[in-house]
């Protein structure tokens, strides 16, 4: 089992996650639900909500009972279960997440222009929800250039043997936990004690004749 404790923190807003693995995804999730109090909200298209990847990644299995799940199978229930969570939006939300956000609108039995509309407006009502209730909203994308302007955070990650490296340009993974224990970079310890610029300046043992 590996955790991903040094994952960054979502603040309020729509973020991009540049990922397609569920076990990263639900990492993430995992790790934000240990600074919240209340539950996450998913909307769920094509079974990117897996009950093995949350049960995983959580440092307990209650984890589960703090994910509520909703699943669309079409466009258009994708976008009403969207428009549900403004209108539960006094009910207690922590996070909502929002996996292949933009998926279920490029199927063949929407005209473009009509997919195009839907999504936009799903996307809209995204990013408006966010904003009006302070909350963050994660999201990922089959196709990242149709859903980059409506996120104020983009994150990159990079899968590792110890676990998803997250990225935002600002900040990234340095720190893992594993089985075993805290598996560190180099990164880590240049941000805990600082790097040294000139090898030849670092003291060197007296050797005494």
């Amino acid at each position: 089992m590996t955790h991903a404790p040094d994952a960054p923190d979502l603040d309020s807003g729509v973020t991009l996650l540049h990922t397609s693995d569920r076990g990263t995804l639900a990492a993430l999730v995992a790790a934000e639900l240990e600074s919240r109090d209340a539950p996450a909200r998913w909307v769920d298209a094509r079974n990117h909500a897996s009950t093995y990847a949350l049960a995983a990644a959580g440092r307990t299995r209650r984890v589960l009972d703090r994910v509520l799940v909703a699943r669309a199978f079409t466009a258009h229930q994708h976008h009403a279960l969207v428009r549900q969570l403004v209108a539960d939006a006094r009910r207690p939300t922590g996070l909502v997440v929002a996996p292949a956000v933009d998926d279920l609108y490029r199927d063949d039995d929407l005209l473009d222009a009509a997919a195009d509309r839907l999504r936009a407006a799903t996307l809209s009502t995204l990013a408006a929800l966010a904003d009006a209730r302070d909350v963050p909203v994660l999201v990922t994308a089959t196709d990242p250039d149709a859903v980059a302007e409506y996120a104020d955070r983009e994150i990159d990650v990079e899968e590792t043997r110890f676990g998803p490296r997250f990225d935002d340009g600002e900040d990234a993974t340095t720190a893992y936990w594993t089985r075993n224990g805290w598996q560190t970079t180099i990164p880590y310890w240049v941000d805990l004690v600082g790097s040294v610029r000139d090898p030849a300046a670092v003291a060197r043992p007296e050797v005494v004749a």
